[in-house]
């Protein structure tokens, strides 16, 4: 069905100015990518397209902006290393993205940066394990330095601002760290023993172990596990 219906996807991802309508777009290409999986590379040319166009619409209303980028690890998990053509376009749109800074003493606005965060993160995720799958994960090396920055930003935070810190932006951060040691080996061995980084991924990973949600305690344990094998 997809031929017939791709027009009107595309309508609605296009659709900013009903960002409901387009929200609703998005979170649809997301299930079409996990119910086709490969077979959506036919039209991941045209979705990467209006997702990126979307991405940076200042014009879009902003709760639009964090599953757009979640987005982006959906396609990535669903094509696997075909993905790597969209690489460099996407990676520099996170990284654009992980700049946003907000005023700390709005609550609304911290609320929106950690749902950003979530969202830049659960990409990270989706591209590191699509190029995993196809042995590909060396293509991600060039942008392993924005990614820690962020995972760094996020773990300061827990002391600077540990109230801008919830529990699921912990979670996303914990598992790009165990995805990289996961996907990169030797590479990354060679960055965790390093400062700074060895001392906030600790931070980090302690932080994930101690959460009171199951779920973050697991993956904080799993990549505590990843990064002890990959790195000791």
């Amino acid at each position: 069905y997809m031929p017939h219906f791709r027009p009107f996807l595309s309508l609605g991802l296009s659709n900013s100015e009903e960002y409901q309508v387009c929200a609703v777009a998005v979170g649809v290409v997301g299930d079409i990518c996990r119910a086709l999986e490969s077979k959506v590379v036919p039209y991941c040319d045209e979705l990467v397209h209006l997702l990126l166009r979307n991405a940076q619409n200042p014009n879009l209303n902003r709760d639009v902006k964090p599953p757009i980028l979640s987005c982006f690890g959906d396609i990535a998990l669903a094509v696997g290393g075909q993905f790597e053509k969209y690489l460099q376009v996407t990676m520099n749109m996170l990284q654009q993205a992980s700049l946003t800074e907000v005023d700390p003493s709005n609550p609304d606005l911290v609320d929106y940066l950690q749902q950003l965060r979530e969202g830049i993160f659960e990409a990270y995720t989706g591209i590191l394990q699509g190029l995993r799958e196809d042995n590909k994960s060396e293509a991600f090396l060039p942008y392993v330095d924005n990614a820690l920055t962020l995972v760094r930003q996020v773990a300061e935070g827990l002391t600077t601002h540990p109230d801008t810190v919830g529990d699921d932006l912990i979670r996303a951060a914990v598992g790009v760290v165990g995805d990289l040691a996961m996907s990169l080996g030797p590479n990354f061995k060679n960055l965790a023993k390093q400062a700074p980084h060895k001392d906030y991924m600790k931070h980090l990973m302690r932080a994930a172990k101690a959460s009171r949600v199951q779920g973050t305690r697991d993956v904080g344990r799993w990549a505590f596990q990843t990064v002890f094998e990959r790195v000791g």
